[in-house]
């Protein structure tokens, strides 16, 4: 069946998907298709009443989607949440980031507010050292406590 995605700029999207497939597959399609985000988008569907196609694992078909309808594409941007980071000398400081953070640009911040250089930073969350990606790479979600331990320097 084809559906019509329209964005609030006024762009608008035909694509082809079947009656089976997720939400999930086909905010997939999308960002095949339009490059944004799987989580930056939210699906409405206006048919007599306001649905919010808001769980990823029902199928279209699940929502009342017919060939032809049409859904509103809303972009949204990342949520800001809170973390903490626990220095090696135990004081915890807040940060307010965004999940898509770098870890580069995350460890940058760190190195400004506490004064220790990148390359000296050892940032582990849930046992695992943070090295590159983004910080949602490594499960970092609102409240989190990410822990900085210091390089060993000597050889």
């Amino acid at each position: 069946m084809d559906i019509i995605i329209t964005m609030l700029d006024g762009r608008s999207l035909s694509l082809r998907v079947h009656h089976e497939d997720t939400v999930g597959s086909l905010k997939i399609l999308i960002h095949q298709k339009l490059g944004v985000a799987t989580q930056r988008q939210k699906l409405v569907y206006v048919n007599g009443q306001t649905v919010h196609l808001n769980d990823d694992s029902k199928r279209v078909c699940d929502y009342g989607l017919q060939s032809g309808s049409q859904l509103s594409l809303l972009v949204t941007e990342p949520v800001t949440i809170q973390v903490f980071l626990r220095n090696e000398k135990g004081t915890m400081s807040t940060y307010d980031i965004k999940p898509d953070e770098t870890v580069n640009h995350f460890k940058s911040r760190v190195e400004a507010r506490e004064r220790v250089p990148v390359s000296q930073q050892r940032l582990i969350h849930q046992s695992k050292e943070m090295t590159s990606g983004k910080l949602s790479d490594y499960n970092v979600e609102a409240l989190s406590t990410i822990n900085m331990v210091l390089r060993l320097r000597g050889g």
